[in-house]
């Protein structure tokens, strides 16, 4: 009986706090690159969420070492519509940054029911100014305490997400 309880205990703890990752190789640029981080597409129902993972992800960065460029587009009361969100790209393009960071959330909420746990899920795609082109990408999604919040998960997740 006991030995079925701290099984039953451990699989629950297992599943509860679940976290996916699709990463290829850690994320490496060159010392002297500068970086911009863009609006992220929203895809979800939580209103200004990807306004939301572009700040975390600057902090991110800027705390493992990258130099990210200050914002050149505004915050506002609303998501970046992703026409937007490519004319952003385009701008930064020609401001002469190395590499451009966008990407999409995905999910960003509290799951319904008793516990009512974070989970996210945000998707990453690093471009090269130079010539457009997506130069590495990485996913993810990851659930939480019921006692965290959702940018607590989501600090985590870029941290994951973007190891050097």
């Amino acid at each position: 009986m006991f030995r079925g309880l701290i099984t039953g205990l451990i699989g629950f703890i297992a599943i509860s706090c679940a976290t996916v990752l699709n990463t290829g190789r850690p994320l490496e640029l060159p010392d002297t690159a500068s970086v911009v981080v863009l609006p992220f597409e929203n895809n979800t129902e939580t209103p200004m969420a990807g306004l939301r993972v572009a700040s975390l992800l600057e902090s991110v960065l800027r705390t493992k070492g990258y130099t990210v460029e200050e914002r050149f587009w505004k915050l506002k009361d609303r998501d970046y519509e992703p026409e937007e969100i490519k004319q952003l790209l385009m701008d930064a393009r020609q401001r002469g940054v190395g590499y451009i960071f966008t990407g999409s959330v995905n999910e960003f909420r509290y799951k319904t029911g008793i516990d009512g746990e974070p989970a996210v899920s945000i998707a990453i795609n690093l471009y090269s100014a130079t010539d457009g082109r997506v130069v590495w990408s990485s996913a993810g999604s990851a659930t939480g305490w019921s006692h965290e919040s959702t940018g607590t998960v989501a600090q985590k997740l870029l941290n994951k997400l973007v190891r050097n």
